[in-house]
């Protein structure tokens, strides 16, 4: 082979892996039309002072998705959720945790840029009482099913559940986000907590959040990259810890990360504490390939490979199936508008979403009637069991963003230490909710 053909293939590698995962989007967001809109907008909140949560969006930036369905990345790839079933110790048990958890990022934070190539948007506020309902189909380990619900409209507050019965794995959770701009970054705090649960082990494992940073907003091609520290922490006593490392502003790679999993004694969390016993140390890109590394042997091996294989296909009923409180039918109108190009009927549309929501605010208020959601109980964590009450309280000593309650689902096969909350009128029941999540396509 030529010198060219050496250089021709190898550009053309290197664009394929470029395209793949791009550090940056290629495109802008904004339409040229809409450049003027796009600075009055970035104006305004540079000098907003609050939650930039709060702030209308113009349509042309709003990517037609409800914020509620980014929880079913959660359930990307079943077969590598269920796999942590197939541990026989709690060191490997939290390696499979910790492959698991890198594989809900890169759908729930690069996708939509990855494979468009333009970047990322805002998606919708859901509104209060909004679900969202699917399930995958995997043929060694059978379905799994996911079902979120919006708990809270002022704090926005999502509350999740998934499951695969058959590998007896299951997880529930809640997420809220507030965001802040920081020089030409807008920084996302997620507040909030996962906590997974399986049939044959008394084993939990509780996890964090990664905050997050949305960079390349004023050149109208934003894009995630996290930030900060996340943390996993077993009942059993065992941590994963993973270091998001940002891109300096002359070099480096974006979205790298390091981590470590070792055995800790200690009621509370440390840095390099004495008593910690390291086990595996982990490090790559959390949108690429990722590796993990055996302390005592020195062997290593892949922890996760986006590219090995595609997010497994999520199974959702049509739009005109939905109940009326289900994501996609909520906001049919408003993403239909959006994908053919037509903002003003987009904003028109969501302004006759938002105005309902404020009229039923009003109406419950004038009534004296507390909302409360349909299949989500809150549970603080002085009322939950013990070991799992710990498992948090180790981890709010290092991020307490993690909070101190749980959004738990009620039909969970979690050992109940509280009352359910009653069902309210004319809403769907846990059972009913998963039953909707089967498609008749």
């Amino acid at each position: 082979m030529t010198s060219d053909s050496k250089s021709t293939s190898s550009a053309s590698s290197s664009a394929s892996r470029r395209s793949a995962t791009p550090n940056e989007p290629g495109s802008s967001i904004v339409p040229a039309s809409s450049s003027g809109d796009l600075m009055s907008f970035f104006k305004g909140i540079l000098s907003f002072t609050g939650d930039l949560s709060s702030l209308t969006c113009p349509s042309f930036l709003l990517n037609g998705i409800s914020l509620l369905e980014y929880g079913a990345h959660w359930s990307d790839y079943p077969h590598v959720l269920a796999e942590i079933t197939k541990a026989t110790d709690s060191a490997e048990r939290m390696k499979l945790v910790a492959r698991w958890f890198v594989s809900t990022l890169y759908g729930s934070y690069n996708k939509r840029v990855a494979e468009s190539n333009t970047g990322e948007k805002k998606p919708f506020n859901p509104i209060l009482g909004e679900q969202f309902l699917a399930s995958w189909n995997d043929g060694e380990f059978g379905e799994t099913k996911f079902v979120c619900e919006q708990v809270s409209h002022h704090p926005p507050v999502s509350a999740i559940y998934f499951e695969n019965a058959k590998a007896g794995i299951y997880g529930s959770g809640h997420f809220s986000q507030k965001s802040k701009f920081k020089g030409t970054t807008m920084k996302v705090v997620q507040e909030g907590r996962v906590t997974l649960r399986m049939s044959n082990t008394d084993e939990v494992f509780c996890l964090t959040l990664p905050n997050l940073n949305i960079c390349s907003i004023l050149t109208g091609k934003p894009f995630l990259e996290m930030s900060d520290t996340t943390y996993i922490r077993s009942t059993s006593g065992y941590t994963a810890e993973f270091q998001w490392l940002a891109k300096s502003w002359f070099y480096g790679e974006y979205h790298k990360f390091t981590g470590s999993i070792f055995k800790d004694p200690e009621p509370t969390y440390t840095q390099n504490g004495p008593g910690q016993e390291l086990l595996f140390s982990m490090k790559g890109k959390w949108v690429a390939d990722s590796y993990v590394v055996d302390e005592k042997t020195g062997a290593e091996s892949v922890l996760f490979d986006v590219k090995a294989q595609p997010p497994a296909d999520m199974i959702i009923k049509p739009v005109e199936k939905q109940s009326e409180l289900e994501s996609r039918r909520v906001w049919n109108k408003v993403s239909e508008a959006l994908a053919s190009g037509n903002y003003d009927v987009a904003s028109k549309e969501k302004t006759a979403i938002e105005e309902k929501q404020r009229a039923l605010r009003r109406e419950r208020a004038e009534a004296n009637v507390e909302w409360k959601p349909s299949l989500f109980t809150w549970i603080d964590d002085a009322d939950d069991e013990e070991a799992v009450r710990k498992c948090y309280a180790y981890l709010f000593s290092a991020k307490e963003s993690v909070g101190t309650g749980s959004w738990v689902y009620n039909a969970s096969p979690r050992k109940a230490v509280s009352k359910p909350t009653p069902q309210q009128s004319g809403s769907q029941t846990p059972s009913d909710a998963f039953s909707t999540a089967q498609s008749s396509i």
